[in-house]
């Protein structure tokens, strides 16, 4: 009967410390996931003091960030007219092709 208390103690001990360590993996899963929540907050809020930034002094030249208001600006610019290719695209027009071409005209194709 001793092997077989042994036997027993042992796969006792293992089951518990087996199940301390899967409660420790998900307790710190748990805290890794309520971290990145935080800096999802934090990210969300830089990103909202950077828009407010932006849309109160986008147009002030003496600003210390102008050069990063007017590279938004740019790719605004660069944004809006790729969107309208895309467009343009979808609905058969090719930006490409002349638009004073003849279909008639031989040298067309």
């Amino acid at each position: 009967m001793d092997v077989f208390e042994k036997i027993g103690e042992s796969v006792y001990t293992a089951t518990y410390k087996v199940k301390n360590k899967a409660k420790e993996v998900a307790d710190i899963a748990s805290l890794k996931a309520q971290v990145t929540t935080c800096e999802e907050v934090i990210r969300k809020n830089y990103i909202a003091i950077g828009k407010a930034y932006y849309e109160k002094y986008k147009d002030s030249e003496d600003s210390e960030f102008a050069k990063h208001c007017t590279a938004i600006r740019n790719a605004e610019s660069g944004k809006k007219r790729l969107l309208q290719e895309i467009e343009d695209r979808r609905n058969g027009l090719d930006p490409e092709a002349e638009t004073d071409a003849d279909p008639d005209d031989e040298s067309f194709i």
